[in-house]
Formats: structure tokens, C-alpha cells, sequence
């Protein structure tokens, strides 16, 4: 039993309206990230990349049923098919890259730069490797079973006559990604709980250490004191316009007139040392601490935004998974509550890249914001691209720039 035109209508009605709510929050991500370079964090790299997956398979989706009305062989329909099986599970390969990101800072120690290096791999993965079945399935044709791309009662995709492909390349790998990116998230999640309490633990003792390297309940309250000594060596060149030339021993150089001066150039060194204060300890134990204390920090903040894709991921996917799951089980009587669920759901990753890209900027987009404010006033006379000032009346200047990340925490916030 098919669905009647009213419920077609409002599947097609709900999957424009979720297309053009993620349209705009990629287009927000594009147009920041191109714009304001405060936006350039690792994690925002990746969610750029991943939106232009988001916005292509969104041009599929706004056609909605439209493919199916012009025939399942026509040019739109074909078309339809391949941009949803080639985009649609990028998203959540970029996602899975986030948590490779997250595992390498933590466990490996990699910095901006390093992962940045990471990325034309990443293209491959979640770009290039999608692009082959989605390609041959335009020209694998069965007599009867007919073309691969065709009605899908959402769009044209897979029909339900080849359901084995969409279970082995699209469901299949898309929750394999799932399952591994939970796999990573439990393994530094864990960790990252453990060094937090670890600090926590550190600070309730008044202990200013860097942390240590032991892996259980408690902290290693066993330090050692040592006795720290500066050493200042000082050295310049001796003066001897206003005293008498050197001699080197009491014996004269061969072939020399007594009283020559020598080539020789001396230097007078000055050793001298002193005993390092307690507090002068405590300072740079404490400057250790802090700089542990910020890193950990930023990798915390790092974990926590790329969970927050990885939930939108499993919002996305449960309930078309169902949906392919219940149809599998009963091809005959497709169900509306599910299919309307995945017409809501699929169409609407690039508004939850866009809503949380939004929550991890939130500082650079509240100067965003703030500088387009003053330049609606006058206050503020240059455009907002790049880092520089702009400057306002009075001679004051207004700089468009996030906080500066200290040392420890540049890798990744950078």
C-alpha cells in the first residue's frame, strides 16, 4: 500500500523546509570561516570541509519528490540518486575524522600543524571513496530489476528492488564510522576524565606540579625536594691598554724580542652561583601546572564540541536506519511516521554543523556581531577581514580578534 499524495505532500513539504534551514547554516559556516580567521579552529576546519558535502546533498534534497514525478529514468531523477549516495554519508565520515583529531591530540600529541597535514587524507575518505559506487551505479542496469537509482518514496536513490546495496555501501558504513567514532570518544573520554580529576585531586592538596604520568584512582602524592642552584657564567674581554703585555709563563717565545705582546686574546670569566629560592620553585612549578592545566583544558573543550556533532550524527541516523530496517521487513507497507521522521531528519545535517559550529565560535561571534553593531553606529570604519583594528572615534582602536591562546593550548585552538 503506497502513501496517499497528502502524506507525499508533506514529506516534500518538510524535506525543502529542513533543506533550506541547513542551507543557511552552511552558508554561516562559509562565509565565517572564509571572512574571519578567529573562526580557524582544527575542529572548524573539519566542519567547513564537511559542509560543502552538506550543502550538494541539500540541492538533492530540495528536489525532493520531484525526480520521482519526471520518471525514475530521467536525467533529474539519475542525478538525484548519485548526489545523495556520494554526500549524504560524508557527514558522517567527517565526523569520524573529528574523532581521529581528538585521538591523535590526546594520545599522540599532535599539534595545528600536524593535523592539518592529515586532511587531504581525510578528503579521500569521506569524499573520494563515497564517489565510486555512486558513480558505477549509473550504468549497472539488471533486466529484472531494472536501473539501481529510482523511486525511494523520499527521492530517487537506491530502489527497493537492489535493498542488499543500500545495507552494504550506505547503512553499513555509515554506522561503522558510528560505532568506531564511539569507540574513540569512550578511550579519551576516560582519559580526560581521569587527568581532570587528577587535577582536581592536585589542587584540593595545594600541590603545583605538572601531572603525572600514572594511570589510576589517585594521584602520586610522593615528590621529591631538591636544592636548585642558578649558575652565571660571565665573560669579556680583558683590558690591557693601561697595564703591561701578557706573558705566558716565565719563558719567551722563540724568535720574539722580549717584552713583544702575543696574539694571544684573553678573556676574564666570572663564575658565580647562587641557591634558588623556595618561592622561585614554587613560581616555576606553578607556571608547569598552569601550562598542563590550560592544555587539558582545551583538549576537554576539543572532546566535548566533537561530541556534540557526533550526537546530531546518531539524531540523524536512527530513525532512517529504522525506516530501512522496518521497510526491509515489511516492502509491501511502507510507514509514514518513519518516513516523515527521515524527511525531517536527513536533510537537517548542515543546520546542526551550522548550530554547533555557532556554539564552539561563540566568542568570535559575539565580536562578529559587535563589530558590525559599531559599524552600523560609525564607530567602526574598517572592514571586518583579517585581524586588523578598526578604528573608531576619539582615536580608539577596536580589534576584530580572539583571545590570544596561550603557548600550551595553540594546538589546538589554533
Amino acid at each position: 500500500m503506497a502513501l496517499s499524495d497528502t502524506q507525499l505532500l508533506a514529506i516534500q513539504a518538510t524535506e525543502r523546509t529542513c533543506s533550506v534551514l541547513s542551507l543557511l547554516g552552511t552558508t554561516f559556516i562559509i562565509v565565517t570561516f572564509f571572512c574571519f580567521p578567529s573562526f580557524h579552529k582544527p575542529i572548524n576546519r573539519l566542519a567547513f570541509y564537511a559542509s560543502w558535502g552538506n550543502i550538494i546533498s541539500n540541492v538533492a534534497t530540495l528536489v525532493s519528490t520531484s525526480g520521482i514525478s519526471q520518471g525514475v529514468g530521467s536525467p533529474l531523477c539519475q542525478f538525484q540518486g548519485l548526489l545523495l549516495q556520494w554526500f549524504m554519508p560524508a557527514d558522517a565520515f567527517w565526523t569520524f575524522a573529528m574523532a581521529c583529531n581528538v585521538y591523535l591530540t590526546m594520545f599522540h600529541k599532535y599539534d595545528a600543524s600536524q593535523l592539518k597535514r592529515l586532511e587531504w587524507r581525510y578528503f579521500i575518505f569521506c569524499y573520494g571513496i563515497p564517489f565510486l559506487p555512486a558513480v558505477v551505479f549509473l550504468f549497472i542496469k539488471s533486466e529484472a530489476r531494472g536501473k539501481i537509482y529510482g523511486s525511494a518514496v523520499l527521492w530517487c536513490w537506491i530502489t527497493p528492488d537492489w535493498e542488499a546495496l543500500r545495507l552494504a555501501v550506505f547503512y553499513g558504513p555509515v554506522w561503522l564510522t558510528i560505532i568506531l567514532t564511539f569507540a574513540i570518544y569512550i578511550v579519551t573520554g576516560r582519559e580526560i576524565f581521569m587527568k581532570r580529576r587528577q587535577l582536581r585531586v592536585a589542587g584540593r592538596s595545594g600541590q603545583h606540579s605538572a601531572l603525572p604520568s600514572t594511570r589510576g584512582d589517585q594521584v602520586d602524592e610522593s615528590f621529591e625536594c631538591h636544592k636548585m642552584t642558578e649558575i652565571t657564567v660571565t665573560t669579556e674581554t680583558a683590558d690591557f691598554q693601561h697595564g703591561p703585555p701578557l706573558k705566558v709563563g716565565n719563558t719567551e717565545e722563540p724568535g720574539r724580542s722580549p717584552g713583544a705582546r702575543t696574539s694571544f686574546n684573553p678573556y676574564v670569566v666570572a663564575v658565580e652561583a647562587r641557591p634558588r629560592t623556595m618561592k622561585q620553585n614554587e613560581a616555576i612549578q606553578g607556571d608547569q601546572s598552569k601550562s598542563t592545566t590550560e592544555t587539558n583544558k582545551a583538549a576537554w573543550a576539543y572532546s566535548k564540541y566533537a561530541m556534540l556533532y557526533f550526537i546530531a550524527l546518531v539524531i540523524t541516523w536512527v530513525p532512517s536506519t529504522i525506516n530501512r530496517v522496518y521497510a526491509l521487513a515489511e516492502p509491501t507497507k511502507p510507514s509514514f511516521v518513519l518516513n516523515y521522521l527521515s524527511a525531517f531528519v536527513l536533510p537537517l545535517q548542515g543546520f546542526w554543523n551550522g548550530f554547533i559550529y555557532m556554539m564552539i565560535s561563540f566568542p568570535a561571534v559575539r565580536q562578529m556581531f559587535s563589530w558590525q553593531h559599531n559599524a552600523s553606529k560609525g564607530l567602526c570604519r574598517r572592514k571586518p577581514f583579517g585581524t586588523g583594528p578598526c578604528t573608531g572615534e576619539g582615536g580608539r582602536s577596536r580589534s576584530f580578534r580572539q583571545g590570544s591562546p596561550t603557548s600550551s593550548t595553540r594546538k589546538l585552538t589554533n
